[in-house]
């Protein structure tokens, strides 16, 4: 797979509706694999955890600390040309996920933003770098609606969130719900309105999400990799891990805009 890099089509949705969905980001087969390795992650945290066990949905958080397999995601060139050339060079990552969703009458996740009632009434300008942004991953196929599928509001990213909230079935206007298959990747804004749909199938949705932001943002789940994680990753990885080097100081921040062009014909 060649590196992929990010379409006028893209910029434009990105702009106007606040998401867009790319189409076999991971070719099928690694899907397959980052799925395995998920479940196997999965069911280790559901024996060590026998609460888990009962509930419809749940998030394992810190996953690439959770299996190695999932390294290669950081900076994947199905995805990462795309991921800089909307965020630029001056980005880590904030956070890295497993998303499982089990069969359900009732909605999996409510509608809501990323990050809390704070960043919440953040809106940068349409043409302005973002803030942060999530890309999920999907692992298995959602062919029809009401699967567990990721739903958003177009252009949403544009309102402020209602302090109410939605709750009593209430749906915002506008809302959809992604049908995707195994190895789509959906992009979308720390303030665009989404939530995850009931479940009416058998089948165990399993994704996962990355969070790039702007490296001067505290990361979600860690100030920094541990060190046996960052051992054994690229140097390119580790960076977006957090880790700088023994010798980083705050110029360090204008550092990898010269990078930007080793980071692309790396991945060539």
């Amino acid at each position: 797979m060649g590196l992929r890099r990010l379409t006028d089509e893209q910029r434009g949705q990105w702009r106007d509706e606040g998401y867009f969905l790319i189409k076999g980001a991971l070719a099928r087969d690694q899907a397959a694999g980052y799925l395995a390795a998920a479940d196997e992650v999965i069911e280790r945290y559901r024996a060590e955890r026998p609460k888990v066990r009962e509930q419809r949905a749940f998030t394992i958080i810190q996953m690439v600390e959770q299996s190695p397999a999932f390294d290669s995601l950081l900076d994947h060139p199905g995805t990462f040309g795309i991921i800089l050339d909307l965020m630029g060079p001056y980005l880590q990552v904030m956070g890295t996920q497993i998303y499982v969703r089990y069969p359900s009458a009732d909605r999996l996740s409510g509608w809501h933003t990323d990050a809390g009632p704070s960043l919440q009434q953040i809106r940068v300008e349409p043409e302005s770098l973002p803030l942060n942004f999530k890309i999920q991953y999907f692992l298995t196929d959602i062919p029809e609606e009401d699967h567990a599928n990721f739903c958003v509001v177009p252009g949403s990213h544009h309102v402020l969130f209602p302090k109410e909230g939605f709750s009593n079935g209430r749906e915002p206007e506008g809302a959809i719900q992604i049908c995707a298959e195994a190895g789509d990747a959906a992009i979308f804004p720390h303030n665009l309105w989404h939530g995850v749909a009931p479940h009416w199938g058998e089948e165990v949705r399993r994704s996962v999400t990355l969070r790039y932001g702007q490296m001067w943002c505290r990361p979600y789940d860690y100030e920094k990799a541990p060190d046996a994680v960052l051992a054994r990753m690229t140097a390119r990885q580790r960076r977006l891990m957090g880790d700088m080097g023994p010798d980083y100081t705050a110029t360090d921040y204008f550092k990898p805009h010269d990078q930007l062009e080793t980071i692309l014909a790396g991945l060539e």
